[in-house]
């Protein structure tokens, strides 16, 4: 019995030991202005959610579109380094409209995430979040991965963070949420400097 107590105890141990370990390098591409908008932000207070979301592989986009998709989008789209993969989080929950070189939304309140990946012309919605959950930003990690961060409120209708690690290559999330019921959104107008790179008008 002692000796399966150990056994677990120390599968248990290297699981939360692999957990600190892949949150520490997360946070080292968490923006600072994004953190700093949170009450009691702290990396170790997040958690793996057990379940692994899957990529939607939903609303397959029409390539013809793309070059005159991008001439819209491009100030707020989230390249890879090789320029050959984009994450795209604004256009359904903007859908903007330019003119005379002025840029005017259609607000929806929904938001659908997608990927755009130029090489293997595969571009459609891996993500779909209600007006609880939004994604603020995406931060490319590598080829494979990227991160969302956001927010998601919660039953006070206070916000948290919550981020999920993208996995190109398994097509999913891992899912890692704040268990911290004392950290929450501040700074409630936050926005990502790319979406305050551009003035929309209404």
């Amino acid at each position: 019995m002692k000796y399966i107590i150990t056994i677990l105890f120390f599968i248990i141990f290297n699981n939360l030991e692999a957990q600190s370990s892949e949150l520490i390098n997360i946070e080292k591409y968490l923006t600072k202005d994004w953190k700093e908008s949170f009450k009691n932000f702290e990396i170790k207070d997040f958690i793996k959610v057990d379940s692994i979301a899957e990529f939607q592989n939903f609303e397959k986009q029409n390539f013809k579109q793309l070059e005159k998709f991008v001439s819209l989008y491009n100030p707020i789209l989230t390249y890879n380094d090789q320029k050959d993969k984009f994450v795209d989080i604004y256009s359904y929950q903007l859908n903007l409209e330019k003119k005379n070189g002025k840029y005017y939304a259609l607000i929806d309140v929904g938001q659908a995430i997608y990927l755009c990946d130029m090489k293997t012309k595969y571009w459609q919605r891996i993500f779909f979040g209600e007006y609880t959950h939004v994604i603020d930003d995406v931060i490319w990690i590598d080829e494979n991965k990227f991160i969302l961060i956001g927010t998601e409120k919660d039953e006070s209708d206070k916000s948290s963070p919550i981020i999920y690690l993208g996995n190109i290559k398994n097509k999913n999330f891992e899912i890692f949420i704040n268990k911290n019921k004392k950290c929450f959104q501040i700074n409630t107008t936050y926005k990502s400097k790319k979406l305050n790179a551009i003035t929309i008008e209404n």
